[in-house]
């Protein structure tokens, strides 16, 4: 069993720490919109108790303040999440004081040992679950537990190819059943979003373009000199928003950088297997919390608030039905 004496270095922990630490920031406009589409409401709402003029300026401020809600919306939505800005004098005292320490690691056929000031850890080759071949760290994980070796020790034992070996070798040697593309349409992608969303947040999107609905219908139908007309022509509020929504989507599949994702998926007869330029990963049946189909692709939720969408395309019937069979078919999702 090689083993092998290491240290990560603070170059290690800075790649280990990169792109990890994100927020959403919401800029001033959206901030900005939110309060003055407010104040508008309240100023819009007070004219008209008051009686005072029928569409301007109550209605007025009304709309004024509408699309300035929608403005904020709209741009919150397109919010990104980015980096936060490293710093280094909390990073180095993190890594003096979780990931300076000597650590051994040894290896076998049958798994690994990791020794440091804690005390031992060992693991068997069966319970790895993803390896991630960085520029200076090989990663490997758990499903709770990521383990992070500096590639130069490895190297200068001669060990690197072996680890990496034995690990991506527990990940492939699988008995496959058949392969699927991972790429979805933008269609598809962006109405496989929309049935998440409206599934798992359904009573707060119905309030939602309920009040919308009712404060278009204020506007249009409700001021005193206006007639009463077809109240049909308010479906096309909800419809709006919908298809604003698909819109949003859209845009989020044309900037996402697919070359970086799996583009296929494995299907075997007890998990998922994705494999990257570098990264190789298995996804369990068993810890699918839910599994729901939609028109054109399955979606397998291993949490509550994610999903791995599958594009049932290159499906064919008899797969389709094997896959179902497989995954335990349409379940509720577990709170």
């Amino acid at each position: 069993m090689p083993k092998i004496e290491y240290t990560l270095s603070f170059e290690n922990y800075l790649e280990m720490m990169n792109g990890s630490r994100k927020k959403v920031e919401v800029s001033r406009i959206a901030t900005g919109s939110a309060i003055g589409g407010l104040c508008c409401f309240a100023a819009g709402c007070s004219f008209l108790k008051m009686n005072i003029g029928s569409f301007f300026p109550g209605g007025l401020l009304l709309m004024i303040g509408l699309l300035l809600a929608l403005l904020a919306m709209f741009i919150c939505l397109f919010a990104r999440a980015k980096p936060l800005p490293l710093d280094p004098t909390a990073l180095r005292r993190e890594y003096d004081l979780f990931h300076a320490d000597r650590r051994t690691i040894e290896f076998d056929e049958a798994g690994w040992r990791l020794s440091w000031y804690e005390g031992d850890e060992v693991r068997p080759w069966s319970c790895l679950r993803h390896v991630h071949d960085g520029d200076t760290i090989l990663v490997l994980a758990t499903a709770t537990t990521g383990y992070w070796l500096p590639k130069q020790a490895l190297k200068c034992v001669g060990q690197l190819d072996q680890l990496k070996t034995l690990a991506e070798s527990c990940l492939t040697n699988r008995k496959k059943l058949f392969e699927v593309p991972m790429r979805p349409s933008a269609l598809l992608y962006s109405g496989a979003a929309i049935f998440h969303n409206w599934h798992r947040y359904l009573l707060t999107r119905l309030l939602s373009y309920a009040a919308l609905t009712l404060i278009a219908y204020w506007i249009v139908y409700a001021a005193p000199a206006q007639k009463v007309g077809n109240l049909w022509g308010l479906a096309v509020v909800p419809l709006c928003l919908i298809f604003g929504e698909g819109l949003i989507y859209v845009r989020t599949y044309f900037k996402t950088d697919w070359s970086k994702a799996a583009q296929n998926a494995e299907i075997t007869s007890d998990c998922l297997g994705y494999n990257t330029k570098t990264d190789r990963w298995i996804a369990e049946y068993r810890r699918i919390k839910a599994v729901r189909e939609i028109p054109g692709a399955f979606l397998l939720y291993f949490d509550r608030n994610s999903y791995h969408l599958l594009p049932k395309r290159s499906f064919s019937p008899t797969q389709i039905a094997q896959f179902r069979e497989i995954v335990g078919g349409d379940q509720g999702m577990g709170e």
